[in-house]
């Protein structure tokens, strides 16, 4: 299923609703590619694979997973490792590299407040070290309304929640970097992602978008010449030319090759 290419949703329904990592794989389990968003959710709401205890919260499940996948990158990778039953440990940061293309405010948070802390080797923080950041978006006038005061803390911590959720920091107020590691196959797939949208190598290996993993250029580097010594992929590079040569033409491919 391919999705229109549209900017991250600036929603703070998405945050308030949270990461619903475990219920994303389950649907997607019980997906049907050939079928439209609206389809494949009509029938989860009829179908009840979640094993949700009351039509309430099914509903709230699938009007949040309409809203967050109703623009971004193709689900159909998502989808093929969650009915291939891949394990959900793993594959939450496959839906981790997807937020960066429907979670517009969870992006610009890694991206500009944990990003920098892990750079500036910040080792805690609390809610109200997020303070800044959220007065800044407020500023920006982005959510419509200004944010109330409370609206402040509470965007604030659902952002940590977030992070929480994906593992990217620990699930207690006084918030620390789990330094949890990149599977090798999530950092291929964001790889693969952007292989398919940014010719050059060299802006693909510096795209802000590996941020989503706390990465750099030069950790991305550095897991290119790790993933070549082991034979996942070909790069070279000589000062400033880079070549990288995939052994799969897509990302559902490689997505499929997981399955095997």
């Amino acid at each position: 299923m391919k999705l229109g290419k549209t900017s991250p949703s600036l929603s703070t329904r998405l945050l308030r609703k949270g990461a619903l990592v475990e219920e994303t794989y389950r649907v997607f389990a019980h997906w049907k590619l050939g079928a439209s968003l609206s389809e494949n959710l009509e029938r989860i709401r009829e179908t009840n694979p979640l094993g949700a205890k009351n039509q309430s919260w099914l509903r709230e499940v699938t009007a949040t997973l309409s809203s967050r996948f109703a623009q971004g990158d193709s689900i159909e990778p998502l989808v093929i490792l969650a009915k291939a039953q891949y394990p959900l440990e793993h594959w939450r940061f496959f839906l981790l590299w997807h937020f960066g293309s429907t979670d517009g405010l969870f992006c610009r948070f890694v991206e500009e407040f944990l990003f920098r802390q892990r750079l500036e080797s910040i080792a805690a923080f609390d809610t109200e070290a997020v303070a800044p950041f959220v007065a800044e978006i407020d500023r920006e006038r982005i959510l419509g309304a200004p944010l109330t005061s409370y609206g402040r803390v509470r965007l604030a911590r659902d952002l940590l929640r977030m992070a929480a959720a994906f593992g990217l920091v620990t699930d207690q107020l006084r918030r620390r970097f789990t330094h949890v590691a990149i599977p090798d196959n999530a950092f291929l797939y964001g790889l693969y992602s952007l292989n398919a949208e940014i010719p050059s190598v060299s802006r693909a290996v510096e795209s802000p978008r590996w941020r989503m993993f706390l990465l750099g250029s030069a950790d991305v580097e550095r897991e290119l010449l790790n993933l070549h010594q082991f034979r996942r992929l070909r790069y070279e590079q000589a000062g400033t030319i880079r070549e990288l040569s995939l052994p799969y033409d897509s990302l559902p491919e490689f997505a499929r090759s997981l399955t095997t």
